[in-house]
C-alpha cells in the first residue's frame, strides 16, 4: 500500500510565502497571517498599491463597504467608529462629521490599527455667525499636509461653506480662515511642494504657504487661459455640455494638473475630461494628451491624486441628479473609469445617496 505524507503548510519556504503575500490585497492578508506564526511571520508588511473606493454608507449601520481595485471584490468591515454623516479622504486617512458638527481623523480604515484625532468642531470656525446650524455640506474637501503617523508637523486645511479656506494645526482649539483676494466659490485644493494650492469657480489659482511669512493668506499665482478653460471636444450637434467639476493634482512626476471633468446634459449620464499642466514657474499652461502610464483618482470628497499604472486613466466618482431623481434617497452616484486615449468612459460600482470617495495608499502610514 502506498504511504500517504501529510503536508505540514507551515513548512513552506518563508520566501515563497512572502511572495504570495505581496500578491494580496489588505482584507485577504488579515486572512493570511491568522492561518499560523509561520505565515504571519512570512507576510509583509501592511501594504497596499492601490487606492480603495469606500462605497456609500448604509444608513445606521456599523459595517462599510470597500471595493478594491486589486481584487476587484467589495470587501466588508465593521467600522463603528465611522458611523457619521459626512466622510471625506486625503493621505490614506478620513474625516467623519457628524450632525452635531464633530469632526474626526481616522487613519486607513482597513488598516489593522485604529488611530483617531479629534479636531476642533464646526462652532470654532471663523466667519459663521450668519450659519443657524451645522450642515452636513458645510465642509466640501478635507486636505492633509502629511500623515499624521509619519509627520507630527501636519497641517489640515478644508474648504468650508463652500467658500473659505479653514486651516488647523495639532494643538489649537480653534480653526483659523485663510484670507482669500477672490469671493467666489472654490472647487479644489490639494497640498502642492509645500504649500496648499486652491482653484476657484473663476479658474484662478491660489496659493498658500502655510510655513512662510503670511500663512494665513492665499493669492492669486496663475490665472488659466480663457480658450483652454472651453471645452473643444467634437461632441453630438446640438448636445449641451456643463463643467461640474475641476480637479487639482500632482502628477507622478511632480507637475501641477489642472482636471476639468465635463457632464452632458441629458437624460443618461455621459462625461468628457480635460488635462492641462499648469508650470507656475514659467506661468504656462499645456494639453496633456498622453499620462505616460499613469491613473489619476479624482473625487468630490477626497484629495485627488495619481499613481503609476499600465494605463492612461482617469478614475472618477461621481454624482448625477436627473430632476426626477429630487428624493430623499438622492441621485446615481458611483466610480467611473475614463480612456484618456479615445474618451470612452465605463461606469462601475453603481449605488445611491452621497457619491463613494478614494481613500489613498500610504503605505509608511499603514506600517506603523
Amino acid at each position: 500500500m502506498a504511504s500517504t505524507r501529510t503536508r505540514n503548510w507551515a513548512e513552506l519556504p518563508q520566501e515563497l510565502l512572502q511572495l504570495c503575500s505581496q500578491r494580496l490585497c489588505l482584507k485577504n492578508l488579515s486572512a493570511f497571517r491568522a492561518v499560523c506564526r509561520s505565515w504571519q511571520s512570512a507576510a509583509v508588511k501592511e501594504r497596499s498599491d492601490v487606492p480603495w473606493l469606500m462605497l456609500t454608507d448604509k444608513k445606521g449601520m456599523p459595517w462599510r463597504e470597500f471595493f478594491c481595485l486589486s481584487c476587484q471584490q467589495v470587501h466588508k468591515k465593521l467600522l463603528p467608529e465611522v458611523m457619521a454623516n459626512g466622510y471625506f479622504s486625503s493621505q490614506g486617512w478620513v474625516l467623519t462629521t457628524s450632525r452635531e458638527g464633530e469632526f474626526h481623523m481616522l487613519k486607513n480604515p482597513m488598516s489593522r490599527y485604529s488611530h483617531i484625532i479629534k479636531l476642533p468642531n464646526w462652532n470654532k470656525f471663523p466667519n459663521i455667525e450668519d450659519l443657524p446650524f451645522f450642515d452636513v455640506d458645510f465642509i466640501r474637501k478635507f486636505i492633509l499636509s502629511d500623515s499624521p503617523t509619519t509627520s507630527p508637523e501636519y497641517k489640515v486645511m478644508v474648504i468650508y461653506d463652500n467658500r473659505q479656506l479653514g486651516l488647523w494645526k495639532p494643538g489649537e482649539e480653534e480653526w483659523t480662515a485663510v484670507d482669500s483676494p477672490t469671493d467666489e466659490r472654490i472647487y479644489d485644493v490639494i497640498y502642492y511642494k509645500g504649500s496648499f494650492v486652491a482653484v476657484d469657480f473663476e479658474n484662478r489659482i491660489l496659493r498658500c504657504d502655510v510655513d512662510g511669512p503670511t500663512p494665513f493668506e492665499a493669492r492669486v499665482v496663475f490665472q488659466m487661459p480663457q480658450r483652454l478653460q472651453e471645452f473643444e471636444h467634437e461632441y453630438p450637434s446640438g448636445s449641451l455640455w456643463d463643467l461640474d467639476q475641476v480637479y487639482l493634482v500632482q502628477s507622478t512626476t511632480g507637475s501641477l494638473l489642472f482636471v476639468s471633468k465635463w457632464e452632458q446634459l441629458t437624460s443618461t449620464i455621459t462625461f468628457r475630461f480635460r488635462v492641462l499642466e499648469i508650470d507656475l514657474d514659467t506661468q504656462t499652461c499645456t494639453e496633456v494628451e498622453n499620462l505616460e502610464n499613469t491613473s489619476l483618482f479624482l473625487g468630490y470628497t477626497n484629495s485627488s491624486f495619481s499613481l503609476e499604472v499600465d494605463e492612461d486613466l482617469c478614475y472618477f466618482t461621481y454624482f448625477w441628479l436627473s430632476s426626477s431623481q429630487f428624493t430623499e434617497d438622492g441621485g446615481d452616484t458611483g466610480m467611473g473609469i475614463y480612456h484618456l486615449e479615445d474618451g470612452t468612459v465605463e461606469l462601475h460600482v453603481k449605488g445611491k445617496s452621497s457619491p463613494p470617495l478614494w481613500i489613498e495608499p500610504c503605505l509608511l502610514s499603514m506600517m506603523k
